[in-house]
């Protein structure tokens, strides 16, 4: 597969009714940790319904001639770079700079294992908006047992040698049943380190992660605390907390808290979080398996047309039908009851355990499959 160069950049100009403000690209399926909430579509298992996912990724030309291509017909102002771990792609720093240069706002996600002095210092000369490191506890063992690496200090030292030259950090915690009591703590030492941005995620299963509900899944009391403790210490510490795993209102009231900023399923509004895989494949988030085209065969007005993109809205499950919130919560976070169930109107694993009182089962399963590496 190669990507056709144009022979002039009219050739790849964005058509506006097929704009979108942000992609999502993946710059490689490679990574050297472990976690057992990795919603990576490319780990899920045989059997499941993300099953068969591909894997690999362009050359280094192609995949800059992708992207380039990607940015120009979509009009995209903003790139959030991620993986798998994108600083294992042997070139990653170079297409960091190209993002860079291609639009005003790029966002990095990285495990912070791979930063250095002198990356951190390269990043800033390139412009990088923010990086975003994920912080899943305070305490080493903990966080570096969820993360299934030795990786706190590692990361505790990309915060620092980010701050250090300049470059804006964010850190994610998601929160499971095995670490939520452990927000706190992440808050406390993000205000030490200086960061000011923390992203709250409850786990939202795709890929290998279904099959660790029993574990991991919190419950709805478990983010309900978590929230509390957001709008108290968040808003005493000057630290923004904001949620990207939609967190259904009929599960937790969302307004009782004023400090934390709550976001809900990206597709069907107007900024879709688009993803493009390392091999150029489009999807309509990070959590979808389903692909929508490829950049480096298709134009991107063929693949915003997609049906998907446009149907999806109106997909939720039938309890949801009618409520106050079906346009803006949609139901949660439909991808991970499509991974989990199947099915895309089926309650996803978050609203089905606030609804039921239990933990559910996947449907679609090969039960006892390793996690592919």
């Amino acid at each position: 597969m190669s990507v056709l160069h144009p022979t002039s950049e009219a050739d790849w100009t964005c058509d506006p009714a097929h704009q979108v403000p942000r992609l999502d690209f993946e710059f490689s399926a490679a990574c050297d940790h472990a976690c057992g909430h990795c919603y990576n579509v490319w780990n899920a298992s045989p059997g499941d319904a993300q099953a068969g996912y591909p894997r690999g990724q362009l050359p280094p030309a192609d995949f800059r001639a992708m992207m380039t291509k990607a940015v120009r017909q979509s009009g995209a102002q903003h790139i959030t770079i991620t993986g798998g771990e994108p600083l294992l792609r042997k070139d990653a720093l170079d297409l960091i700079d190209l993002a860079c240069d291609l639009v005003p706002s790029v966002q990095l996600i990285t495990n912070g294992s791979h930063i250095t002095p002198a990356v951190a210092a390269r990043f800033k000369a390139a412009g990088l908006r923010s990086v975003q490191l994920t912080l899943l506890a305070a305490d080493r063992d903990r966080h570096d047992a969820l993360k299934g690496a030795v990786c706190f200090d590692d990361t505790v030292r990309a915060a620092l040698d980010l701050r250090d030259a300049g470059v804006p950090v964010q850190v994610c915690f998601v929160a499971m049943a095995e670490n939520w009591q452990d927000f706190e703590g992440v808050l406390e030492l993000c205000y030490v380190l200086g960061v000011r941005s923390v992203s709250y995620n409850r786990m939202s299963p795709t890929g290998w992660a279904i099959h660790q509900l029993d574990r991991l899944l919190p419950l709805v009391e478990q983010v309900e605390q978590n929230l509390d403790t957001a709008e108290r210490l968040g808003r005493a510490w000057g630290i923004r907390v904001a949620t990207a795993m939609p967190i259904p209102p009929c599960l937790i009231r969302l307004d009782r808290y004023q400090w934390v900023q709550f976001g809900f399923c990206s597709i069907g509004s107007s900024s879709p979080n688009i993803t493009i895989d390392a091999l150029g494949n489009a999807r309509s988030c990070n959590l979808s398996a389903n692909i929508l085209g490829n950049v480096v065969t298709d134009d991107w007005a063929t693949i915003h047309a997609q049906p998907y993109l446009h149907t999806f809205k109106a997909k939720v499950p039938a309890l949801c039908r009618g409520c106050a919130y079906e346009a803006s919560c949609q139901g949660g976070c439909k991808e991970s009851g499509h991974a989990t169930f199947g099915d895309l109107t089926h309650p996803e694993p978050f609203l089905w355990q606030g609804l039921h009182g239990q933990t559910p089962t996947p449907t679609l399963v090969t039960i006892g499959e390793p996690k592919p590496r």
